[in-house]
C-alpha cells in the first residue's frame, strides 16, 4: 500500500497510514438499536487505525472511558487485529466467497469496522442499509461496513466475528448486488460461520467456535435448521450443518451456490443436480440427521462427522416406543420445517420369520427414513414395508419438508400420523436407478428415461427405436421420480448441435453459444445423447435464440 503520511497517535502510542479518512476523525455512524448495549440509534465513534484494507473506528462512550494504559493496551490490540485481518480474514474470505462491493458505495477499497459497545449477546452485524444511498435509505452510513463488539476488542473472539461479518458484506454483493436476489437467512449465516473454519480459528478444537456451539447443538437439537429467530441455537445447528456439508461434499457447495442466482434449498438441489448427485437436500438432511444419532463413518462415509471432535456427537432419545407382537402402534409427530426429530422403537424377540414392519403416515409435508440395529439406513416411500430380519430397534426419523424457501423467524409446525404394523407383506426389492433405466410414477403410464440427475420423457414410439419395451418400466415413488427434474434437451452422438424437444414432437435448435447457454442458467449435465433415428423422428421447429 502506498503510504501518503505516518501520524503519530498519542493516545494509543502507535502510527498509522492517512488515507480518506484520517486518523483522529471522528463521525457519527446510525446504528442498530437493537444490537446496541444503551438502544442507540447513532454511535459517536473516532478513527484510530487505518490499514490496508479496513478503517478502525471506536466508540468514542468505551475509548473516553480508558486509562492512559488501558488505551495503550487496546490501540495495540487494534493494530494486530488489523493485521491479522489484512493478512488472514481479507485474503480467505475474498478467496473462498469473492468479493465484497469494491470499491462500493463510498467509491473507497477499505472497509469501515466499527467497535461498538454491543449487547452482551451480540459479537456482531452487518447491516445492508449502509450499501444505499442516503436519499433513499435515510439512516445508511454509505459505506462498506461491519460492526464487532468491542467488548471483544484484545480477544480471539475478535477474529471469528470479523471473519463472520465481513462473510456477509460479501454475501450482499454477490447475491443481492450482482444475482439481485436475496439469500436465505440460515444459508447466509451457515457461510459466515464457516468462515470463521475457513480462517484456521476452528483449528484448535479446544478454543474453537466449533466447541463454544457444540454444547448448545447437543442440549437443544430439535431446531429448525431453516428457521431463523437468531438465537445461539441457530447458530449451533448451521455452524454443524456446514461442518457436515464441507465434509462430505466438498467446500464447492458452499461458493457455487453463493453466486447461483437461486437461494437456499433450490441452489444446494441446483448443485448437486450439476456435479452429478444422486442426492437432494432431502436426502442430504435426512443423512445428516442420521449421522448425528449414527455417526460412524464405517462402511458408509454419509452417516458420521469425520472431524475428530465431532465423532463424539451421538444423540439419544429419553424414550422409547415399545412395540408387541402382534399390535400397531401410531405415533404423533409435531415438527416444523426442517427440524430433527427421531423416534426409536423397541421390538419384542421372538416375531415370526415372516413377519414385516408395514409403515405409512397421513400428511404428504412429511419424508420418512429410518435407521435400525442391523446398519440399515434409508428413506422410505409411503407405505413402506421394511424387512425385519435381526432388527430389534429402529429409529423413524421424520423431517418436515413443506417448505424450501420463504422461511421466517418463526415457522409453523406441522403434525402427522406415523402408522406402524406388521404384516407378512414381502418387502418390495429396492431397484437401483442408474443411467439408461426407464421409469414410470406409481398411476401414471408415462414413460421417462434416466441420464445422471435428469429424466426425459420418452414418447411411446421411441422405445423400439432402442430395442426397449415398457416390460422395462421401474415404478418408482413420486418422491424419487419428484427427485429426477425434467430435461428436454438433446443432441445427437455424431453432433454439437443442441436441441430442446417439445411435447408436440418437434425439435428446436438452441443457436446461441456455450457462453451464453451457461449464462442462462441451464445445465450442460442435462442434454441427453440420442442416436439418429429419434433426431429424425421429431419434425423440426422454430430455432431458439436465447
Amino acid at each position: 500500500m502506498a503510504v501518503a503520511a505516518v501520524i503519530f497517535c498519542a493516545a494509543f502510542g502507535f502510527s498509522i497510514h492517512a488515507s480518506a479518512d484520517t486518523v483522529g476523525e471522528q463521525h457519527t455512524f446510525f446504528t442498530d438499536s437493537s444490537y446496541d448495549a444503551a438502544h442507540r440509534s447513532s454511535v459517536p465513534a473516532t478513527l484510530v487505525y487505518v490499514s490496508e484494507h479496513a478503517y478502525w473506528y471506536l466508540d468514542d462512550t468505551y475509548r473516553q472511558a480508558l486509562s492512559p494504559a488501558d488505551a495503550a493496551a487496546i490501540g495495540q490490540s487494534i493494530v494486530d487485529t488489523a493485521r491479522e485481518f489484512d493478512t488472514n480474514i481479507y485474503p480467505k474470505d475474498t478467496a473462498l466467497w469473492g468479493s465484497e462491493p469494491n470499491p462500493g458505495i463510498d467509491n473507497d477499497s477499505r472497509v469501515t469496522i466499527l467497535m461498538e459497545r454491543l449487547g452482551s449477546t451480540t459479537g456482531g452485524y452487518f447491516d445492508s442499509v449502509n450499501e444505499y444511498p442516503r436519499s433513499t435509505a435515510p439512516k445508511s452510513n454509505q459505506r462498506e461496513m461491519i460492526t464487532v463488539t468491542v467488548d471483544s476488542v484484545g480477544t480471539d473472539q475478535i477474529k471469528s466475528f470479523l471473519a463472520h461479518e465481513f462473510q456477509h458484506l460479501i454475501s450482499f454483493n454477490q447475491k443481492e448486488l450482482l444475482n439481485h436476489v436475496s439469500e436465505d437467512v440460515w444459508l447466509n449465516e451457515l457461510r459466515s460461520q464457516y468462515s470463521i473454519t475457513a480462517a484456521g480459528y476452528n483449528d484448535v478444537f479446544m478454543t474453537s467456535d466449533i466447541r463454544r456451539l457444540l454444547n448448545t447443538f447437543i442440549t437443544n437439537p430439535h431446531d429448525s435448521l431453516t428457521e431463523w429467530p437468531n438465537t445461539s441455537v441457530d447458530y449451533s445447528i448451521v455452524t454443524l450443518f456446514g461442518e457436515y456439508l464441507v465434509e462430505h461434499y466438498g467446500v464447492g457447495i458452499l461458493q457455487e451456490t453463493l453466486h447461483s442466482p437461486q437461494v437456499g434449498i433450490d441452489s444446494i438441489n441446483a448443485y448437486l443436480r450439476a456435479h452429478g448427485y444422486a442426492e437432494q437436500f432431502k436426502d442430504v438432511f435426512f443423512d445428516w440427521v442420521a449421522a448425528n444419532i449414527k455417526n460412524t463413518t464405517s462402511p458408509d462415509q454419509r452417516y458420521g462427522y469425520t472431524r475428530p471432535e465431532l465423532r463424539a456427537i451421538s444423540l439419544g432419545s429419553d424414550s422409547f416406543l415399545f412395540m408387541n407382537y402382534p399390535s400397531t402402534a401410531s405415533i404423533s409427530v409435531t415438527a416444523k420445517p426442517w427440524a430433527m426429530e427421531w423416534d426409536p422403537v423397541l421390538l419384542p424377540a421372538g416375531i415370526p420369520a415372516d413377519q414385516h414392519l408395514s409403515v405409512s403416515w397421513d400428511d404428504p409435508r412429511f419424508a420418512v427414513g429410518y435407521l435400525d440395529n442391523t446398519g440399515a439406513v434409508r428413506l422410505l416411500t409411503n407405505p413402506a414395508i421394511i424387512d425385519l430380519t435381526g432388527v430389534r430397534q429402529i429409529t423413524f426419523v421424520p423431517i418436515n419438508i413443506s417448505k424450501t424457501a420463504g422461511f421466517s423467524d418463526k415457522e409453523t409446525d406441522a403434525s402427522m400420523l406415523l402408522n406402524v404394523s406388521f404384516t407378512t407383506e414381502s418387502p418390495t426389492p429396492i431397484q437401483p436407478i442408474t443411467d439408461g433405466t426407464l421409469i414410470s410414477r406409481q398411476g401414471s403410464s408415462d414413460v421417462y428415461v434416466i441420464t445422471g440427475n435428469y429424466k426425459r420423457y420418452m414418447n411411446p414410439g421411441l422405445l423400439q427405436l432402442y430395442g426397449r419395451s415398457v416390460s422395462e418400466v421401474v415404478i418408482v415413488s413420486q418422491d424419487t421420480f419428484d427427485g429426477y427434474p425434467v430435461s428436454n434437451y438433446v443432441r445427437a452422438a455424431d453432433d454439437k448441435k443442441v436441441y430442446a424437444v417439445w411435447p408436440d414432437g418437434t425439435k428446436h435448435w438452441l443457436n446461441i453459444t456455450a457462453q451464453q447457454f451457461t449464462n442462462s442458467g441451464r445445465d450442460w449435465n442435462a442434454i441427453f445423447t440420442i442416436n439418429d433415428s429419434e433426431l429424425n423422428f421429431y419434425k423440426t421447429g422454430a430455432d431458439i435464440s436465447q
